[in-house]
């Protein structure tokens, strides 16, 4: 069964007791401008355009979209991308389903992440990945809800800032 990080559990029962391996959701290991390592299933497309990524199933619901940011030196990472955020939401005017909130990856990356819907009430969900001195911020945007969303939560977790 998929769990809410996206990936893939197999538990097996031994003697009483549970073990569980987990297998990420990706299978294709890239790179952007030397800089992030991101893995996405086999059968996804990532197209590049100059400092533009598109990750997409060519058969899924949606797509998503980053774009590459250099942080400012005299802000905090959390500042800085739940400003973003609220911009990149108010702009698009966006109704967030609940308050954001971070997921603190540790010396990775900090990533703020969001879910709402757009005017024409399709669903979308907004990553805001950091790592100093660098920021990616994700959308995803389909008609609806779709257990793709899992997909590309998967995503964001396998993103490795290496700077």
């Amino acid at each position: 069964h998929w769990n809410l990080t996206g990936r893939y559990e197999i538990i097996m029962e031994k003697k009483g007791y549970f073990f569980k391996k987990e297998k990420k959701a990706g299978g294709k290991k890239l790179n952007h401008n030397g800089y992030l390592d991101y893995e996405i299933p086999l059968h996804w497309i990532a197209e590049e355009d100059g400092d533009t990524l598109t990750v997409y199933d060519p058969d899924g619901e949606g797509a998503m979209t980053a774009s590459f940011y250099n942080m400012l030196a005299d802000r905090s990472i959390d500042e800085q991308i739940t400003v973003m955020a609220k911009k990149f939401t108010e702009q698009n005017a966006i109704t967030v389903d609940k308050s954001m909130f971070f997921i603190h990856g540790g010396a990775e990356k900090t990533v703020l992440h969001a879910t709402g819907i757009t005017q024409d009430k399709w669903f979308v969900k907004l990553w805001v990945a950091a790592k100093k001195p660098k920021i990616v911020m994700i959308t995803y945007q389909s008609q609806k809800k779709t257990k793709e969303i899992e997909k590309c939560d998967a995503i964001i977790e396998s993103m490795r800032f290496s700077v």
